[in-house]
């Protein structure tokens, strides 16, 4: 049996992409394979599988609202020995991503890595500074350049690591999978549609984070150019961020209800006709396939890894980030309703190629792998940022 202890610094109590993965991963190990998520959080859990210790938090610099905690490390280290754990895996680049480099090395366990958000390019995003984002990259380099072996979810973030310094023999793909029981175009909901009042409109759907980085300053746009036009359509923005506000103001007749839960969320999704992900910052863009999974065409950005994840012209469409190019083909498709059923089944058809067991088959390979130290041994020693001779960030 290989044990592996998962460090993230998202706690179930977050809803995301990392967290999503995360379930997957506890919800489908093979027999040989035991997992445990370690992290911290608001409120702690200690259940066989998830381990939060309760600890204080503190705000994540651009992203407010969100809070990350620092973990109280002697005590993952007690329940490291206590668990007899084989592997530590580390998933996020914050305190617990620290915690999982220092646990390794003091137990002398290997490090497994799995890259989820473009840190660099989100802080210069963010930031406006793009030096902070050469920093970023420099300080991603340096934690995953601990790790004997790194997991992503697309070949663009692939080459993305690449380009940053990873050794491309230390990196694998580890694909993303979705759950075609809970989202399927079955639960499409004339009682949702009406709370939308979309009535016979067709109805352009977003979920995602509503910031800066996700894109979404193209909704606005979108949707005036779609009016303009004369295309009747209702836009629905389900998400939380930053930018929830501003998107509401800026388009009155949108709907933007917040976040849903996992059931309303998928029932959300079966009742939109169509999908779309401006993001040039994902990695994976786990929402693309649950969208696909609801029979639902999606309209993705040729940049980052959302666009790996369905099938060009055959379950949507794939867009240069320039506002002209998603406004013609998004009103290509909502004045096509034949063409939209035709992607939609066919996205619904990928969807259940794309199983959760397959996608994670890579990643505990990987744990097996470790645990028999067959892998390319990490550096000596990697210095970290801002020490390089007195040099700044790469």
């Amino acid at each position: 049996m290989t044990r592996v202890a998962i460090f993230t610094d998202n706690d179930f109590e977050k809803v995301n992409g990392v967290t999503t993965a995360l379930s997957a991963v506890l919800a489908h190990p093979p027999d040989d394979v035991s997992v445990r998520v370690y992290t911290a959080s608001r409120l702690g859990a200690d259940r066989a599988d998830y381990l939060a210790l309760p600890s204080w938090g503190v705000g994540i610099p651009f992203y407010g609202e969100m809070r990350m905690y620092w973990p109280p490390y002697r005590h993952l280290l007690h329940h490291l020995r206590e668990d007899r754990i084989d592997v530590v895996h580390l998933t996020t680049p914050g305190p617990l991503g620290l915690a999982a480099v220092a646990a390794a090395r003091r137990s002398g366990r290997p490090l497994v890595g799995s890259f989820h958000t473009d840190l660099a390019a989100y802080t210069t995003m963010l930031s406006g500074r793009p030096a902070l984002g050469a920093f970023m990259t420099h300080y991603m380099r340096w934690l995953y350049g601990h790790c004997e072996r790194v997991l992503v979810p697309s070949q663009a973030t692939a080459q993305l690591l690449a380009q940053a310094g990873t050794p491309p023999a230390r990196i694998g793909i580890w694909g993303r999978g979705v759950d075609t029981t809970l989202f399927t175009p079955s639960k499409r909901s004339p009682g949702r549609r009406f709370v939308w009042r979309a009535d016979d409109r067709p109805v352009v759907l977003y979920v995602g984070r509503v910031s800066e980085e996700k894109g979404v300053r193209l909704l606005p746009l979108l949707h005036d150019a779609l009016l303009r036009l004369g295309i009747d359509h209702r836009l629905v923005v389900i998400g939380e961020g930053p930018l929830r506000g501003e998107i509401a103001r800026q388009c009155p007749l949108a709907v933007c209800p917040g976040a849903l839960g996992r059931e309303d969320l998928a029932e959300a999704y079966a009742s939109a006709d169509l999908f779309v992900f401006p993001s040039t910052t994902d990695t994976a863009g786990n929402v693309v396939l649950e969208a696909q999974a609801a029979g639902l065409p999606v309209v993705v950005s040729e940049y980052g890894g959302p666009r790996e994840h369905m099938l060009p012209g055959e379950t949507g469409l794939v867009c240069p980030p320039l506002a002209d190019q998603w406004v013609r083909a998004v009103a290509e498709l909502l004045m096509d309703s034949g063409e939209r059923r035709r992607m939609g089944t066919a996205a619904r058809r990928y969807a259940e190629r794309r199983t959760w067991p397959a996608a994670l088959a890579p990643l505990y390979e990987a744990y097996r792998a470790a645990a028999r130290r067959e892998h390319v041994s990490p550096p000596a020693h990697v210095p970290p940022p801002g020490l390089l001779h007195g040099q700044g960030a790469a």
